[in-house]
């Protein structure tokens, strides 16, 4: 235990002149310093069975510094000490293909896991201090602090080897003493924040849109909205006679919802109307609002309303339906390997086909190109169409791809969260959500999210907030992150 403890003092001692305890830059996102006294007691690890689906992360290594990698485990209310476990069992063969290991020694054991007021008390076996220079040392605390932290329970880390505590560090440490050793990907800074809970249970047929003021969430039978200026919900007018598939789109003054028929609603006058009857019963595959007007399809059939004249009309059937976003001119559909552009008043065209197929991708606009991700098999790369150049490229590929996720543009950034990853036959639910900067070409992991993973979550940009509520199978919760860049001071 001496060479342990010799090199804990080392590296809380290089760390006051700036080598271990790197002084982070602004973008740099840790759980905050090690806490001296919690103001909120927390005697048990993280509870509540999760699904067999459901991922957690931890720190390995590569190339002198922390990575991370997803694993996998059965319900268990100690989620942190099968978190631990994972950890200290090392890479799988193909992570050690890739150049990830661990500074772990082999063969060390988790004796006990303890959790109080913040501060994970982490007990190992004497096979933990074995060896290794002083880098080495730094990586394999590093590890054990990355991995514990992940869980909101847990914000540093107190160290014992054969049940005696490790006293020379004069506190329990956090992610911040290890900043130098972090990811090379930082988690984009922000805050998350818990949404009350809603006056509406899990929801099978549900949509939302964002007006400005509040999120509205729709299900057959049911109207909420949360205003985030209140943090509260409220039940609003029921949609009337409103049952089957739907499809939902916001003009800037009321939510058209078309389905068996086809409803308005305008939440400053909190009031339903009918619209008239549209070309085609039942509800589009495909709905856009270009400013002007609502274009659906449903395959061979189309149709376009104005508010301006509030009519219908026909239009001429698309060629293809699947994932498609409004660019300001054109509506640009991508499915599978093809791609059309439809602009009113002139058709439909194809467009140049993507390098890969991406059946059941999310489609996003970002005001110079379409960004096309996730999709089936969960593909880690993604893809960005140029109308201008009339190109493809590729962006840089995520850490892990997904799945029914939901993706936002916030104005700078791609948002992306829930959802799986994975391989088919294999897929998980990762813990944490994503952030794409095109003009970096370079994705971001979000900070751990308050909620349990989920399939086909909703999800609006507030223009300050991402909110996210519900999803598969039968979530009722939601939350709302909020960059560093939109914090009001």
């Amino acid at each position: 235990m001496t060479r342990l403890l010799a090199v804990a003092a080392l590296v809380v001692a290089a760390g006051a002149a700036g080598w271990f305890l790197a002084r982070g830059s602004e973008h740099a996102v840790s759980l905050g310093q090690p806490p001296g006294e919690a103001t909120t007691a927390q005697t048990t690890q993280p509870t509540g069975t999760l699904p067999s689906s459901r991922s957690f992360a931890v720190w390995f290594t590569r190339g002198g510094r922390l990575v991370e990698a997803l694993r996998t485990h059965r319900p268990t209310q100690a989620v942190a000490t099968a978190a631990l476990e994972a950890l200290l069992t090392g890479p799988t063969r193909g992570e050690q293909a890739t150049a990830v290991g661990t500074a772990i020694p082999r063969g060390t054991g988790l004796l006990g896991l303890a959790i109080k007021k913040g501060v994970a008390r982490v007990d190992l076996t004497s096979a933990y201090e074995e060896g290794a220079d002083s880098r080495s040392q730094q990586l394999r605390l590093a590890q054990i602090v990355y991995t514990a932290t992940q869980f909101p329970s847990v914000k540093a880390v107190r160290f014992s080897v054969d049940g005696a505590q490790v006293n020379v560090l004069p506190r329990a440490v956090g992610r911040d003493a290890y900043r130098s050793l972090a990811p090379a990907a930082s988690p984009l800074a922000g805050a998350w924040r818990r949404l009350p809970p809603a006056p509406v249970g899990a929801l099978g047929a549900r949509s939302s849109a964002w007006t400005g003021r509040e999120l509205l969430i729709l299900e057959h039978g049911a109207l909420v909205g949360y205003a985030p200026r209140t943090h509260a919900w409220k039940r609003l007018p029921a949609p009337p006679g409103l049952h089957g598939s739907f499809r939902t789109a916001w003009t800037g003054r009321e939510l058209i919802v078309w389905g068996s028929s086809a409803l308005a609603y305008d939440p400053l006058a909190r009031r339903w109307r009918s619209l008239p009857k549209p070309p085609f019963v039942g509800p589009p595959r495909m709905i856009a609002w270009t400013g002007r007007q609502l274009l659906g399809w449903a395959g061979a059939r189309g149709a376009s309303y104005r508010l301006a004249t509030n009519k219908w009309r026909p239009l001429a059937g698309a060629p293809l339906t699947g994932s498609a976003a409004w660019t300001g001119r054109e509506l640009i559909v991508v499915s599978g390997a093809r791609v059309a552009g439809f602009t009113p008043g002139h058709g439909w065209r194809r467009l140049p086909a993507p390098p890969e197929a991406r059946p059941g991708a999310s489609a996003v606009w970002d005001g110079s190109e379409l960004l096309v991700v996730g999709g089936d098999g969960a593909p880690k790369v993604g893809l960005a169409y140029s109308p201008a150049a009339r190109a493809w490229r590729r962006l840089a590929p995520m850490d892990s791809g997904r799945t029914h996720a939901v993706a936002v543009w916030t104005g700078t950034r791609l948002l992306l969260w829930g959802g799986e990853t994975g391989q088919p036959g294999a897929f998980v639910i990762p813990p944490h959500g994503l952030a794409y900067d095109p003009t970096a070409d370079r994705w971001s992991p979000l900070p751990q999210a308050p909620l349990r993973g989920r399939l086909d979550p909703l999800g609006a940009w507030t223009g300050r907030s991402l909110l996210l509520w519900g999803g598969d199978p039968g979530f009722a919760d939601g939350a709302v992150f909020t960059p560093s860049s939109h914090l009001r001071p």
